[in-house]
């Protein structure tokens, strides 16, 4: 009888840490990791589209049965500018906008080629296609965009990849997505985060030190494309160590200084948009 009671509190005692498990500690850890930094999870795949951009990022959209980019198979180190940008569980609409602006502030869509390979759900890669040229197009981007369909074994084939099964294949793609992953964490406990407040200190010093030249040269007009004082130039710091990225830029008109000034440090990109004061500024890009 009593081995039957110890029996009984043992497995009551399992019992109760499985319970505690799944409603505890497994959602806090998993509320405490990054967007990008889910386990990936079978059950929860539909289908997949890879984007290829010349000499430049290369991922694989998972796409789940709600039609979300359910998660991002990283592919090359480039693309790591996508990591923890809260786009997985997004529409495709909602992600697709997210990621063109990503690799705009990151100089990936200048004149580039891009790769669009359906390895499933023809109507799924035509939306994403779709989607893609509306916001080049919406921010003056001029890319060729090229579509392929293809298959997971083959994908499997180029990488030398010994599975076969569509589940195993997947699971090779998300190992070497994480090893991207794992190297963008270690790079980036190495090196100080820019705040947000300390972005826009320095954004506001640079749209400052525009103000100064145009005062000290008395110039009233100054078009996008002049290089007379390019904005990269433009320190925002004292140490002369934060500069705007190649993406930014300003223009002059009746005195009056527009300008889209973003800084980037390790995964963080902050974008402002001055529309002729530095008291008309507002978060993001200038539309």
């Amino acid at each position: 009888m009593n081995k039957i009671l110890f029996i009984v509190e043992v497995v009551g005692i399992i019992i109760a840490i499985i319970v505690v498990l799944i409603v505890k500690v497994i959602p806090e850890y998993e509320s405490s990791l990054g967007s990008s930094e889910k386990l990936f999870i079978y059950g929860n795949y539909k289908t997949s589209v890879e984007v290829k951009i010349e000499s430049g990022s290369e991922f694989l959209l998972i796409i789940n049965e709600k039609n979300q980019i359910y998660q991002i198979f990283f592919e090359n180190e480039q693309s790591t500018i996508l990591v923890n940008k809260n786009i997985e569980t997004k529409s495709i609409t909602d992600g697709i906008t997210e990621i063109v602006q990503i690799l705009i502030h990151n100089n990936e869509l200048e004149n580039k080629k891009i790769t669009i390979v359906n390895y499933g759900e023809e109507e799924i890669s035509n939306q994403i296609v779709t989607k893609f040229n509306e916001e080049l197009m919406k921010n003056n981007k001029t890319c060729s965009i090229e579509t392929q369909t293809s298959t997971l074994q083959e994908k499997a084939q180029s990488l030398n990849i010994e599975a076969t099964e569509q589940e195993q294949i997947l699971w090779s793609l998300y190992e070497i997505s994480y090893e991207y992953l794992n190297n963008v964490e270690t790079s980036t406990n190495e090196v100080s985060t820019l705040t947000t407040e300390q972005a826009i200190s320095y954004m506001d010093n640079i749209y400052q030190k525009l103000q100064t030249y145009m005062i000290n040269k008395n110039i009233a007009n100054q078009s996008r494309d002049d290089l007379s004082m390019p904005i990269q130039y433009i320190p925002g710091d004292n140490n002369n160590e934060v500069y705007p990225t190649s993406s930014s830029w300003y223009y002059i008109e009746n005195y009056k200084i527009y300008a889209e000034i973003t800084l980037s440090e390790g995964l963080n990109n902050y974008t402002y948009c001055y529309n002729g004061s530095l008291e008309e500024k507002k978060e993001g890009m200038c539309t």
